[in-house]
């Protein structure tokens, strides 16, 4: 164990606290015995002192006011000491010489009977409490001198006999060195077991503050760490907000996308109805102007009938006209040319409609869609994309129930398959040099609480290298220029994160490839979409 030098500070003041207050603590204990101990030497003086000095006959002796005066002048100043000054050096030694005096006192009224020289042990005892050897110094001193000078001026006070040798003396003497060596030993022992205790609460204390400065630091290290992770989980929020918002307009880019590549088809499949809604109507033009001398003829016919006239003349010009104009050919041809308008611009309208249903679904968050109403105006949108290369072929399940999805986005996968499956067939068929098509297969299904959507091409299928990256962003198995590796990426995000459901696909090189959407009937909350 390591010792404390006199120098550190707050070990010299720790044990002088404890030393004080043990020491203050005796004193009070010794300022109660002093006045026990002058209210013995009164008892002694008054019932034993007479009968001690004066044989049987007990009266009021000289020892009375010896008791009185003397004990009350050795009693007094230590006792105001202890009472006011407790714990001072000089209130313990004050202690120590009165209490040497109040034995020789004592032992005096008692005329030196052999059983009073015990208190002397006792009271050095008593001193050892304070654990300051020097106090038992003090008392052994004035012990020995009041043994020595009394023993030769007045032995009978004493040793209670009326002469004594000088070696009488030297033994109590020697008795006293003989306890008060003990006693010293007890209280350097003490002392030391005070310091090394004060030594561990030093250590302690030391050990506390280390540990509060750490509990501290590592407190505030906890704190800068949680100001950290909030600041971080702020950031992640802001950062995954962001993430969804570019999500979300990466997916309207892609969409924008694709409908201006779709454009060039939609206006081609546009203008071909009305292309010919356009050539009937001319024909119908001409063929009103044709039949509208016809019609001007037989109603000056009609009225020369009226009039009573002959009508042979105008009856022939009518017939003349009627050849001229192919009368027989206009009607047959007028009600063909009518229906194929009619047909052109329902083309039309259906054309526009799958194109509006398609861009503008009606609504931004989750609602319930018809899925094969919804698939029927993507593959019309996407109808320039696919056939030139394939036969569209569908399988719809007339039992599928309503679907709660996001319609424009689900709209917008259904389409990146089908333009997909549109490359696939044309790659195989451009790299056999054939003008033969393919076939695209669509169906629907209902399966427990999903509904299933499949999409089935005859082209080249995956493969397998690129199986495990075909939904990875960027990657794409088209030439360069040809697309951008962000269809089947959205398209999965679209379908596993924004409505819990699930994307796979089957393939064979050669022979073609199926993609099997999943959507769950009653899709996540709009909060969480």
């Amino acid at each position: 164990m390591s010792v404390h030098s006199p120098s550190d500070s707050r070990f010299r003041q720790i044990l002088g606290e404890h030393c004080r207050l043990l020491q203050g603590r005796i004193d009070r204990l010794f300022a109660q015995l002093m006045i026990w101990q002058f209210c013995a030497g009164l008892c002694a003086a008054l019932w034993v002192s007479p009968q001690t000095w004066s044989g049987p006959h007990a009266e009021v002796h000289l020892h009375v006011w010896a008791a009185l005066l003397i004990g009350g002048g050795i009693v007094a100043y230590p006792i105001y000491l202890a009472l006011r000054r407790p714990g001072l050096v000089w209130t313990r030694h004050a202690i120590a010489i009165s209490q040497a005096l109040m034995c020789a006192l004592l032992i005096h009224l008692c005329a030196g009977r052999i059983e009073t020289h015990f208190q002397v042990f006792g009271v050095l005892a008593f001193l050892s409490f304070y654990r300051d050897w020097r106090v038992l110094i003090t008392a052994t001193v004035v012990t020995t001198i009041d043994h020595f000078v009394r023993g030769v001026v007045w032995p009978q006070s004493v040793f209670g006999v009326a002469s004594a040798s000088p070696w009488r003396a030297m033994e109590h003497a020697a008795w006293v060195l003989f306890e008060v060596g003990f006693l010293i030993r007890s209280c350097v022992t003490g002392k030391r077991e005070l310091k090394e205790l004060v030594e561990r609460q030093v250590n302690l204390e030391e050990a506390r503050s280390s540990i509060e400065i750490e509990v501290r630091e590592r407190t505030a290290e906890l704190q800068r760490a949680h100001d950290q992770l909030e600041e971080a989980a702020e950031q992640r929020v802001v950062a995954e907000h962001e993430h969804e918002l570019l999500g979300a307009q990466l997916v309207q880019a892609h969409k924008l996308e694709s409908i201006g590549q779709l454009a060039a088809g939609i206006a081609h499949e546009i203008n071909t109805p009305t292309q010919f809604v356009g050539d009937n109507t001319r024909f119908l033009k001409d063929s009103f102007e044709e039949l509208s001398p016809v019609l001007k003829k037989a109603e000056a016919l009609a009225d020369s009938v009226q009039a009573g006239q002959s009508p042979a003349e105008l009856a022939g010009e009518l017939k003349a006209s009627l050849d001229e104009a192919d009368v027989e050919f206009l009607v047959a041809e007028i009600p063909k040319a009518i229906s194929q308008s009619l047909g052109g611009i329902d083309r039309v309208r259906s054309i526009v409609q799958s194109m509006k249903d398609f861009s503008h679904p009606g609504v931004e968050g989750m609602s319930s869609l018809d899925l094969n109403r919804s698939i029927e105006s993507t593959i019309t949108v996407a109808r320039n994309e696919w056939k030139y290369v394939a036969d569209m072929e569908t399988c719809f399940d007339e039992q599928l129930p309503l679907v709660s999805c996001l319609p424009g986005e689900i709209n917008q996968v259904v389409l990146n398959m089908i333009v997909n499956a549109a490359h696939a067939i044309a790659d195989v068929y451009a790299a056999k040099d054939v003008k033969a098509k393919g076939v695209i297969t669509v169906s629907t299904k209902h399966e427990g609480d999903f509904a299933v959507i499949r999409i089935r091409d005859t082209g080249t299928g995956i493969p397998e290298s690129a199986r495990v990256k075909i939904f990875d962003p960027f990657f794409t198995t088209k030439e360069v220029g040809k697309g951008t590796g962000q269809g089947l990426s959205i398209a999965r995000g679209v379908i596993v994160n924004r409505h819990a459901g699930s994307l796979d696909f089957e393939t064979e090189l050669g022979k073609g490839t199926t993609f099997t959407i999943r959507l769950p009937l009653v899709g996540p909350t709009a909060e969480k979409a």
